[in-house]
């Protein structure tokens, strides 16, 4: 059967603003009705945004969302159905000992909510914890839900997020649906981003076409919410599967937007580095824009690469006037660095200033040691520095009313390579959930946005280096302590893939390591030609035991955001106590 005129309202809902998200909702049905739209599909939990953390418990909440659906939404479904999810409840108990919750849908038409239905499968993993705010909706209350259209009826078979996740069940929602007489599978979501993920979600919708010849709409939420530790960033690409599984309309990643069954226009698709840059811009701007609290951003700019695409990043998202970047020299820090600092503030247009550390830290390591009636040690000095450059980041924070960004990296955070209250500060860090390659990739896609040089080429090319020490001088080619080819690699097995130690070191043995992961080093040297099996193992050895020795700072480590298919934070899970095992 031909299907009727759908429209995706791919919505960037705000966490826990009911009214708000309401009046989108209502203005994105007027928007629809204009453009002759029959049937209007919204995201999974668009009246309270998914990540609303424990304000399900609260019945005046939950009360005010059911009120936004029968008072004022299903009102504003006149000539046009409207399919969107909230939550809805019962007064019955849950094992929480409050009421009971579902992840839920409405469908309104002629002014009233015409049926209702529940999410089936919940989910538990990573960000999401559907068990512990909802029941699942059972087996026998799956069933199609009639449609009335101007001018016929069509059976639309809803389902919600998980529920079409089904390979591994015994139960088949999608199935069932066309059993009982679906003519189409509405799918409304909040599924969380990461690199990659877009493509993942319409191979499972397309397995789902294939085993039910329907077509399938599949409306995501688009925006940045949060668990308090992670930010979690909602990508949209909404997208419809003709009944032969045909990608036949797709709507743009990363804003929000009302995308109709027949136009064609489809969006360009980012992939890999564009795509995560794109991604990161945007979480940039809604965190920031969501937080409505702060009037710019502050920053440390070293001239090294973290804190460069960074301040590249806030500049694109935010707007130069809005990005102050400083420059905190010590005695270790390079004329080639303070150098490139200066001109990628200059080559950005942002406000740049240097404020000096020296004279602060020998006065802190002349009173330390004279109380303590020792010279510090070298370690304790590096870290002095890094607190002395947090210390002053708070300072223009406080004074300006600006949030300070941390600049650290996934790579750096696996193996603790950071200083509690000095580069572990912020309100967010931007890069938490970016390996170190990437940041590289990142910088140099800047580059190529922008048709030249806005990161100085010397950025790239210096030793990646702390400058705390002459140990760690990039003149004399000189700095961290890792091959950041093998370094960074090594985390995303053990952090994202969940491979074991023997897991990974069986695959260097046999010379099975991923090839898109383990890339040559610019001199075009791969990890076989640089070390050997035990040396290898040694490494992974090493960077597994810091993973979990250093829990105890990502765990007060600023908010990251999701990039990765597991991100350090409330991602992946951690405990402080934890023996190192396999």
């Amino acid at each position: 059967m031909d299907l009727p005129r759908i429209g995706i309202g791919q919505l960037n809902p705000y966490p826990g603003d009911i009214a708000g998200n309401t009046k989108k909702i209502l203005a994105q049905i007027a928007r629809a009705k204009q453009q002759g739209v029959e049937i209007l599909v919204f995201p999974e939990t668009v009246v309270t945004a998914y990540s609303i953390g424990d304000k399900h418990k609260r019945l005046a909440f939950i009360q005010e969302n059911l009120d936004a659906v029968e008072k004022e939404i299903a009102a504003a479904a006149q000539g046009i159905v409207v399919v969107l999810g909230y939550i809805d409840a019962e007064s019955k108990r849950m094992k929480d000992g409050f009421f009971t919750r579902y992840n839920a849908y409405a469908v309104c038409a002629d002014g009233k909510v015409i049926a209702r239905g529940k999410k089936t499968f919940l989910i538990d993993d990573g960000v999401l914890d559907d068990s512990r705010h909802y029941v699942p909706g059972s087996a026998d209350e799956i069933a199609p839900v009639e449609l009335p259209l101007t001018n016929r009826t069509i059976k639309a078979g809803i389902l919600i997020c998980q529920d079409i996740w089904d390979d591994d069940e015994e139960l088949k929602p999608a199935q069932l649906l066309k059993e009982q007489g679906a003519d189409v599978l509405l799918v409304l979501n909040s599924s969380p981003y990461y690199l990659g993920k877009r493509a993942e979600r319409i191979e499972v919708a397309k397995r789902r076409v294939r085993e039910t010849c329907l077509p399938l709409v599949y409306c995501n939420t688009v925006g940045a919410q949060d668990n308090g530790k992670n930010i979690i960033l909602f990508d949209g690409g909404s997208f419809i599967l003709d009944s032969t599984g045909e990608l036949v309309q797709q709507s743009p990643q990363f804003e929000e937007c009302l995308c109709v069954s027949d136009n064609k226009n489809m969006p360009t698709v980012e992939t890999g580095v564009a795509e995560l840059h794109k991604a990161l811009v945007f979480a940039i701007k809604d965190f920031y824009d969501k937080s409505g609290v702060f009037k710019g951003v502050v920053l440390g700019l070293s001239g090294g690469v973290d804190s460069a695409v960074d301040a590249a990043l806030m500049v694109e998202a935010l707007g130069k006037d809005t990005v102050l970047c400083i420059n905190m020299p010590s005695q270790f820090n390079s004329a080639t660095t303070k150098g490139a600092a200066a001109q990628l503030a200059k080559n950005l247009g942002c406000e740049y200033l240097v404020h000096p550390i020296q004279e602060v830290v020998d006065k802190k390591i002349a009173d330390l040691t004279a109380n303590s009636g020792s010279a510090p040690g070298t370690l304790t000095i590096e870290n002095m520095q890094a607190r002395e450059r947090g210390n002053i980041l708070m300072q223009y924070s406080q004074e300006r009313g600006y949030m300070v960004v941390g600049n650290g990296n996934k790579t750096e955070f696996q193996r603790g390579y950071a200083t509690l209250y000095g580069d572990i500060i912020g309100a967010f860090m931007p890069l938490g959930d970016v390996n170190k390659l990437d940041v590289y990739a990142l910088g140099r896609h800047v580059n190529e946005l922008a048709g030249k040089a806005v990161i100085p080429e010397d950025i790239f090319t210096i030793a990646p280096s702390a400058e705390l020490s002459a140990e760690q001088d990039v003149d004399a080619g000189k700095g961290d302590p890792f091959d950041y080819y093998i370094e960074s690699p090594i985390g995303v097995e053990l952090v994202e893939r969940l491979r074991s130690p023997a897991e990974l070191v069986a695959a260097f043995t046999q010379q099975k390591l991923d090839p898109e992961l383990w890339t040559p080093d610019p001199q075009g040297k791969s990890v076989y030609d640089k070390v050997d099996a035990d040396e290898f193992s040694r490494l992974v050895q090493s960077t597994f035991a810091a993973i979990k020795q250093s829990y105890f700072k990502r765990v007060q480590a600023p908010p990251i955001i999701i990039v990765s298919p597991r991100a350090f934070g409330f991602d992946f899970r951690e405990t402080l106590f934890n023996k190192a095992g396999r």
